[in-house]
């Protein structure tokens, strides 16, 4: 068995296709620099991050147990997300291989297949989880209060998934081929009709009644209708590059095919990727149940501490995009050594941006919680956790960039396995040990949190230190 780090054999998938037989003729794509690819990415995050802190925000006025409904259902929702991020991974990590090796034919047909495959389970999941949306909610044994509004925005969230993983599906498909700043703008542009649909709905506004909680779902429908559209649209206008007419075979009987060699590649890479998105997001509704159960306070805390945090997070998240491109990009052209030094660039980039916000936490904590809640036994509960969150920021950058690199690679089993492993045998071992065994409460849950950052930052540096991964085919 392969040791972490080394190329799994099980993975080592040959290029050759069907596709690859006869690349298209275009210009070969120069792999940009990693500014030029994580800027954009650092702009979208901001604004996933404005709506959701908004969103927010605007449901914090109306109660902890507003906020609780909100945070359980995303919580939910977040787990049927994870099968798609995960192909997301996968369709990056291919498109960017494809690029780089100046195969048109090969990108288009990636890309054609990951948004078919995708959306059509979507709309399985999306029946089955409105149907059972109750007992899923469930899961997290959140108090009645919460309930009754969690499941209807969480069947709300699902009946949108579709419409939604169009829009995914076709960002990752753009950003594998170093197009950043269109998933930007897309992201704008949907995140502003949330808000504003969202603002009017809960409130309400001269002959639109104030629906409180429901006026989330509202924002839900309008933001990821239009982000569906666009993401569709935005591959649909491609007339240039290797995704040059990537959808005009849809008005063709053959663009509807399953082209299976394409998607055991997508399987072989993205099926690793779901498999440890939903493990970490498993471990995360435990880690959440650990929190329930310590109040509904505690529990709203949490997702205040989560919103806060995303802020530091987002040089972490634009520096993985960033190296997922460039890594896959670079291996596709045969020259792993660029590919290492835009792993490390990246790394060194992110740590540098998190830990400045780290030491923000750290100072600042309350008067940061202030801007959601006045709640004190909320600001009380999130103090801690957001101390913690800052002491974990340089590692936790180490593991947001490095993994991303190693999926650009197509090595999504070590991800799978050092994700897993750590959010298992650390965060949830730790959190209760300390959190409820030993009694330190809200600490020891966080005290949790920030073991798991850096046991996966100190994993990553030594496996893409060692160079395995330069190795790989896919």
């Amino acid at each position: 068995m392969p040791g972490v780090g080394d190329a799994p054999s099980g993975q080592e998938i040959s290029r050759s296709t069907p596709h690859s037989s006869s690349p298209a003729p275009f210009r070969t794509v120069r792999p940009k620099g990693v500014l030029a690819l994580a800027w954009p990415s650092v702009v979208e995050n901001l604004l996933l991050l404005m709506l959701n802190t908004g969103s927010l925000m605007m449901v914090g006025h109306l109660g902890s147990a507003a906020m609780a409904s909100v945070g359980a259902a995303g919580q939910i929702s977040n787990v049927v997300i994870i099968v798609f991020t995960g192909l997301a991974a996968g369709t990056t990590a291919l498109v960017a291989r494809a690029v780089g090796a100046n195969d048109g034919a090969e990108t288009r047909a990636i890309a054609r297949q990951s948004l078919l495959f995708s959306v059509a389970v979507a709309f399985i999941l999306a029946v089955l989880g409105s149907i059972f949306a109750a007992p899923l909610l469930g899961v997290l044994g959140v108090a009645p209060e919460v309930s009754g509004d969690g499941v209807a925005l969480l069947r709300v969230a699902l009946m949108m998934l579709p419409v939604l993983v169009a829009g995914v599906l076709s960002g990752s498909v753009l950003r594998g081929a170093g197009d950043t700043r269109t998933p930007m703008w897309n992201t704008g542009i949907a995140n502003g009709v949330n808000l504003v649909v969202a603002s009017v709905a809960i409130y309400g506004l001269g002959p639109v009644p104030a629906l409180g909680v429901e006026g989330v779902a509202a924002g839900w429908v309008a933001g990821q209708g239009i982000a569906g559209v666009l993401g569709v649209w935005s591959l649909a206008r491609q007339t240039r590059g290797p995704l040059m007419g990537v959808l005009d075979q849809m008005a063709r009987l053959e663009g509807w095919r399953v082209d299976m060699p394409v998607l055991r590649r997508l399987m072989a890479v993205g099926g690793p990727a779901v498999g440890e998105y939903a493990s970490i997001q498993m471990g995360m509704i435990i880690f959440s149940i650990m929190v329930v159960h310590m109040g509904t306070a505690a529990f709203a805390a949490q997702q205040v501490v989560f919103s806060a945090a995303s802020v530091s997070m987002l040089p972490g998240l634009a520096f993985s995009v960033a190296a997922t491109t460039l890594v896959g990009q670079h291996l596709g052209a045969g020259d792993p050594a660029s590919a290492r030094a835009a792993g490390w660039r990246s790394t060194f980039a992110a740590a540098g941006w998190m830990s400045l916000a780290g030491l923000g936490f750290l100072l600042f904590p309350e008067p940061l919680l202030r801007l959601y809640t006045n709640d004190p036994d909320v600001i009380a509960a999130g103090s801690t956790g957001i101390r913690m969150v800052g002491i974990g920021q340089p590692l936790q950058a180490a593991a947001f960039v490095l993994s991303g690199a190693l999926r650009g690679a197509g090595d999504t089993r070590t991800t799978l396995m050092v994700g897993s492993l750590s959010m298992w045998g650390v965060r949830l071992m730790t959190a209760a040990t300390f959190g409820i065994g030993l009694g330190w409460g809200v600490a020891g849950i966080w005290l949790g949190w920030c073991a798991d950052w850096w046991v996966r930052g100190l994993c990553y540096l030594w496996i893409f230190h060692r160079g395995k991964w330069q190795k790989l085919k896919v």
